[in-house]
């Protein structure tokens, strides 16, 4: 028994030591991830990058009949330009799943190339994976590893390159605040003057945007509108996954058990932080995982020695055994379901029926798929898209008057009246918006071949 358990061990070991395998596996992860799925504000991003191209960044709404005039602070323009780019110039989708994969990679990377707990990365890839995908977080992820290892390197001056990072990432998304409060944190511990001066130059870089300042006024609408907390899945609260937990309870107990001094005060770190903000909304669970991963690492490494008498080994390679059955567990539920056509799910025949023969009024749309017609229906303005939900103007809330249509006969009535809203387009199987429109006197007049997708017009 002995012998067998030795066998598994020094499998396993030379398996994951085998830094080429498994950041390759981890790139064909993220590659499939990011390949066999759309996420749901892929379109709109695509359409603007191709809007800023040619015409310049909008200083308001474009895609949208209800807040044509409201100012669009657009926190990715920069990302967007790049998508653009690539999928034109470059290979389309293929090419943009290529890039997307890369980066994911290269954040996971960056942080734990130099260590040996291979499954540990395996772990924390599984649980970026449905986070991954051709998504503006995920320059989030890659500026993090970067920002993470200028801190961590043993050149003492190579921090002096985060004011560039922070320029980079004020320009590609709105979570560049991280970075910020990141260094602040530094800068608490450290409280030298080449920290102070690395932090202003930083928090000035992130002003240096098409929108100057503005950058903060969109993030702190987004933190604090309690519609965007309330309706959207991974902006809501205690979401954290089993395998979050799973995580978070090793990243705890390494810093009980590996480090000296009052337990409480071993938590008063800026992963806690992350932490918190990932109970708070499931989305932040990628920056709570990639700044606590160096903890975990060294943490590992800082442990006591134990006794390595056959009993532990049995333990060790059960509990190794047990961790890659529950990393493939996550890896199968991630893909599960996945078809071929990534656009499966999303309104495809009805969009090319709209560019064929247009409405004649106004389409209301389900939120989710804004962001796929404003790409494949160019010039087809909506309701409400991926952008929109924490706007607010002249009192109204897009995104509780969105709901409220979908509750509510009398307001509907004067929303579509308002805005001449002639077509509506729904999934039959969501809830029973399509029935109730039905009654109303709306008539199905096309319906998606592979799903129960529908077009309803009057």
């Amino acid at each position: 028994m002995e012998q067998l358990t030795v066998w598994y061990a020094r499998s396993l070991r030379l398996y994951f030591l085998n830094s080429p395998i498994l950041y390759g596996f981890i790139f064909a992860l993220f590659f499939v991830k990011s390949f066999f799925t759309l996420d749901p504000d892929f379109g709109w991003h695509l359409a603007s990058g191709q809007y800023i191209v040619h015409h310049g960044i909008p200083s308001h709404d474009i895609y949208s009949y209800t807040m044509p005039n409201f100012p669009w602070i657009h926190h990715e323009w920069l990302a967007d330009i790049g998508n653009y780019l690539v999928y034109h110039y470059l290979g389309g989708y293929a090419a943009l799943s290529v890039l997307y994969a890369a980066m994911w990679t290269a954040a996971v990377w960056i942080i734990t190339r130099r260590t040996q707990h291979r499954l540990l990365i395996l772990l924390a890839v599984t649980l970026l994976l449905p986070f991954a995908g051709i998504r503006a977080i995920t320059w989030t992820a890659l500026l993090s590893s970067v920002l993470i290892a200028l801190n961590q390197s043993k050149h003492r001056k190579a921090l002096y390159l985060a004011p560039l990072v922070m320029l980079l990432w004020a320009n590609v998304h709105g979570s560049f605040v991280v970075g910020i409060a990141y260094l602040l944190w530094q800068l608490a511990i450290n409280r030298n003057r080449s920290m102070a001066l690395i932090f202003i130059i930083s928090l000035l870089t992130t002003l240096i945007t098409p929108y100057g300042g503005g950058m903060y006024t969109e993030v702190l609408r987004t933190m604090t509108d309690s519609s965007l907390h309330t309706n959207i899945s991974e902006w809501q609260p205690l979401q954290l996954s089993i395998g979050a937990g799973i995580f978070t309870g090793i990243w705890a107990a390494v810093l009980i058990v590996g480090e000296k001094g009052v337990w409480w005060k071993k938590f008063i770190r800026f992963e806690s932080l992350l932490l918190v903000m990932a109970l708070l909304s499931s989305r932040h669970t990628v920056l709570f995982i990639l700044f606590a991963l160096p903890t975990v690492q060294s943490g590992l490494s800082n442990l006591p020695e134990p006794k390595k008498t056959p009993a532990f080994k049995r333990l060790v390679v059960g509990l190794i055994m047990l961790l890659v059955c529950v990393c493939g567990l996550f890896i199968f539920k991630t893909f599960v379901g996945y078809t071929v056509n990534r656009e499966a799910t999303y309104p495809s025949d009805i969009a090319a029926s709209l560019r064929a023969e247009p409405c004649s009024g106004n389409v209301f749309a389900h939120y989710n798929y804004g962001g796929y017609l404003i790409w494949k229906v160019p010039g087809e303005k909506l309701y409400i898209d991926g952008r929109m939900p924490s706007w607010t103007q002249n009192g109204q809330n897009i995104m509780a008057s969105y709901i409220k249509v979908t509750k509510d006969a009398s307001y509907r009535a004067r929303e579509f009246s308002q805005y001449n809203v002639r077509c509506v387009i729904w999934d039959q199987r969501r809830d029973n918006f399509t029935k109730i429109l039905q009654r109303e006197g709306w008539s199905i007049s096309k319906t998606e071949k592979n799903n129960s997708i529908v077009l309803l017009s009057r």
